[in-house]
């Protein structure tokens, strides 16, 4: 047999410090109640307003009061939600009584973990997943690799969320226990048990699968890297994350990387720990996404920088699981590498239908910029972001107040969100009693092009699918050609700011052909 080639390159952990810690025994935990309703609204008043006048102006809309606070001289009154934004204009536009008007939203549960080690860890919070943690925690439909020295599986703050699957490639076994530590460190990092009462808490909730690629002193090869990636891909792991690296391009390893990204994985990789130009390799990979590391205060570790640096993660005094169901600090790009992988998983929980090439392009447009403005080699395009990564919005156009004279017909614009958001459906507003919907509607740019066509008066006929979900991303120009039917409601504007960015109007031509430059269809794009 040829023997294998163990690296002078360094296919290594890229590690720089670790301490064992005993675990602490205080737990803090607090939350606030918690109502919802999206299609209510709160209507203050001016003083001295009689309660018949309160109730006169509902009637006058035809609006359902639900509950009176006298003490706040406020009404809490139901309008359909297709109404509300009109309401709103209305009230305040026309009744000189009215002080505020404002919709009744939603609230929750402000989540804090049980896990006693909590406190000592600054990840999480830094990254704003204690943020995306109020809705959305992760869940066992996403797996995440860890290409690294093992897991050890046992660990009273990992085993329940290790799945079977993995191998280990430097003793050719099924059994990639870690017998080194580094892996069960990143694994901690990005996927403990969160609320067992035990450890830290971890960016995700998820599965944790091991392929061992790392021997007991934290050295591999290119080989069994690039075996582990492919043995990955190919036993479902979502994410990849890859907390090693060499400093050559190895065309196996590159190979294996391109074959785990076409099979929808997301790869995820240390930049390395030397501060000289250039991150390592798997990292550098086009296919890859290269993570940098960052102390409290959001500046650089000195590690690898160059233009294939993609994002920052925390990486300095990173507390997480070790082997033997102890606990550690360590510092290095390592650790940053699964925060990014980590909140993949949170992504791809909360949004399962996302390919991966459209996870790391919302990592990147959502991530907080550091540095010079906009992308630089120090920071690429910044220190990754849950809480913005998770909270993809809507673009509303809402109903105008005077939606007449409507009529059918082509409308060609742009629209520009003003947040990144996530879309797979239209709906169209009706003018009242109307049939009125959108029968074709294409929304497209340079690196995008989707449609939806009506499929008659069944079901939920205001709302049209498109072909396929897609991301229109925070402060970028779309097309759109819009073909509506009956007598959908039309903003008569050239441009219009709403809340969730700009919609302009280029051309809008009606069912009679007459052509005007101020007809924005009033419809909603969201999930």
């Amino acid at each position: 047999m040829t023997p294998k080639k163990w690296l002078s390159t360094a296919i290594l952990s890229i590690l720089v410090i670790v301490s064992i810690v005993a675990a602490a025994t205080t737990t803090s935990v607090g939350t606030v109640p918690s109502s919802t309703s999206t299609e209510e609204l709160i209507i203050g008043f001016k003083n001295n307003t009689p309660p018949f006048l309160q109730q006169a102006m509902a009637a006058k809309y035809g609006y359902k009061i639900l509950a009176r606070n006298d003490a706040l001289n406020c009404v809490l009154v139901e309008v359909t939600r297709s109404d509300t934004q009109r309401a709103m204009n209305a009230l305040m536009a026309e009744e000189d009584f009215v002080r505020y008007v404002e919709p009744n939203k939603r609230v929750h549960a402000l989540y804090i973990p049980t896990d006693p080690l909590y406190s000592d860890q600054w990840g999480p919070q830094s990254i704003k997943a204690d943020r995306a943690w109020d809705t959305e925690r992760g869940n066992k439909n996403v797996t995440i690799a860890i290409i690294d020295s093992g897991i050890d599986y046992y660990h009273e703050d990992l085993s329940t969320n290790y799945v079977l699957g993995g191998y280990d490639w430097v003793n050719n076994d099924s059994d990639p226990m870690d017998d080194y530590g580094h892996g069960t460190h990143c694994a901690g990092i990005a996927a403990t048990i969160i609320d067992n009462g035990k450890g830290i808490a971890s960016i995700a909730q998820g599965n944790l699968m091991a392929e061992k690629v790392l021997n007991e002193t934290g050295w591999g090869t290119e080989w069994n890297v690039s075996q582990g990636i492919v043995h990955a891909a190919d036993n479902n792991a979502d994410i990849i994350s890859l907390s090693l690296g060499g400093d050559e391009n190895v065309s196996a390893m590159e190979d294996a990387c391109l074959y785990a990204w076409g099979q929808d994985c997301l790869l995820v990789a240390a930049a390395g720990n030397y501060n000289i130009y250039g991150v390592m390799y798997p990292a550098a990979y086009e296919t890859v996404i290269a993570v940098g590391a960052i102390y409290p205060t959001d500046q650089r570790l000195s590690g690898n920088y160059g233009p294939n640096l993609e994002l920052v993660a925390p990486g300095v005094g990173i507390l997480s699981t070790y082997p033997s169901n102890s606990y550690a600090y360590s510092t290095g790009t390592s650790m940053a590498a699964p925060h990014v992988a980590g909140v993949a998983a949170l992504m791809w929980s909360k949004y399962p239908t996302l390919t991966n090439h459209e996870v790391r392009d919302i990592l990147t447009h959502t991530a907080d910029d550091l540095g010079p403005d906009g992308f630089d080699q120090y920071y690429g395009y910044g220190k990754v972001n849950a809480m913005n990564a998770t909270d993809l919005h809507a673009f509303d156009t809402n109903q105008p107040q005077n939606p007449y004279p409507s009529i059918s017909g082509i409308h060609n614009g742009s629209i520009m969100p003003n947040q990144t958001i996530i879309v797979s459906k239209l709906y169209t507003y009706p003018c009242a009693g109307t049939g009125g919907h959108t029968e074709y509607a294409r929304i497209w740019n340079s690196a995008l092009d989707v449609n939806a066509t009506w499929q008659g008066y069944t079901g939920d006929w205001h709302n049209i699918s498109f072909n396929k979900t897609v991301v229109l991303y925070k402060n970028e120009t779309y097309n759109y050609t819009i073909i509506t039917g009956s007598y959908p409601q039309i903003i008569h504007n050239t441009t219009l700011i709403v809340q969730d960015g700009e919609i302009t109007c280029t051309n809008f031509t009606d069912a009679n052909g007459k052509e005007y430059d101020n007809g924005i269809p009033a419809f909603r794009l969201f999930l």
